[in-house]
């Protein structure tokens, strides 16, 4: 089981988004987790397009944790499907891999009383192994507090996700110090990346690792029509899981799938493994030239 975190450092580069396009790419069984300690429910509203979800997700587990009563067991059943069986019904959602969905906060205070069961959560998270089913933690904004570090903890890979304009690259530079202390706290075994939404947009990946000192991890395409299929529940356009933005994603997905085993976290080589999104070769990190300013003021 592989456990990844997506985050971000100010504004909204697009974390719940790449989070789902992820999932929904993944080569193997997979649990998305809403974990944004500033609850917006952007999947229940989008992607899910307002459904009745039967779960309070993590409400319904900080009440069982309240009663001394094991998280493990009730987890899964507080999951609901990220995808419907489709005209082929049940025997063809059999064959494919598993994609859960475990909802979130569901009030604005919700975190705060949520502290006390990080710790038991990471744990049911980590428990998930035996079923061979890898976990996508969306965790939103790090924060001035910084992320959960029991997740940090049981992270193998944790992804801050950046547009590769100058404001984005310049806002990630403030937090990084913190996101790798951080790490150190929580004794993760787990390295930090970038996942780029909109690569060359200026900058490209070498750029981004030779000024910020962290690998790009995976890429995924600009492509706002798209992206408003997951992130607004617009009507999906014909062959929707054909054209770039999941096809991007699946190939983002299933290379860093690949390299992570139990325990692993992705190969510091600008990729991770296999072919990156934009076809490029996995050990060959693509840049676009001479930075046309220097990201965050400094070199």
């Amino acid at each position: 089981m592989a456990l990844v975190m997506l985050c971000s450092a100010t504004g909204s580069p697009g974390v719940t988004t790449s989070a789902l396009a992820l999932a929904l790419g993944w080569p193997r069984g997979v649990l998305l987790v809403d974990c944004d300690r500033d609850p917006a429910q952007a999947v229940q509203a989008g992607w899910l397009r307002a459904a009745p979800v039967a779960s309070r997700g993590l409400v319904d587990l900080a009440q069982a944790h309240r009663e001394l009563q094991p998280i493990a067991p009730l987890l899964w059943g507080r999951t609901v499907p990220l995808l419907d069986p489709g005209p082929e019904g049940a025997d063809a959602a059999e064959q494919a891999p598993v994609r859960r969905f475990l909802p979130g906060f569901t009030h604005p205070g919700s975190a705060v009383v949520f502290e006390p069961v990080w710790v038991e959560l990471a744990e049911a998270l980590a428990a998930l192994s035996g079923s061979g089913v890898d976990v996508i933690v969306d965790a939103g904004r790090i924060g001035r507090g910084g992320l959960p570090r029991p997740l940090l903890a049981a992270a193998d890979a944790v992804l801050v996700v950046v547009r590769s304009t100058l404001r984005s690259l310049a806002a990630v530079r403030l937090h990084l110090d913190d996101l790798r202390s951080s790490l150190e706290e929580a004794a993760s075994g787990a390295q930090p990346g970038f996942l780029v939404v909109g690569p060359g947009m200026p900058y490209g990946d070498a750029e981004i690792t030779g000024q910020l000192g962290l690998p790009v991890v995976a890429d995924l395409g600009w492509r706002p029509e798209q992206a408003a299929v997951l992130s607004d529940g617009v009507t999906a356009p014909r062959r929707f899981e054909q054209r770039g933005l999941l096809r991007g994603a699946r190939a983002a997905a299933s290379a860093l799938a690949s390299s992570l085993g139990p325990g692993g976290a992705p190969r510091p080589d600008g990729a991770a493994g296999g072919e990156r999104a934009d076809g490029a070769p996995a050990a060959v990190v693509r840049g676009d030239g001479r930075v046309p300013a220097p990201i965050g003021g400094a070199r």
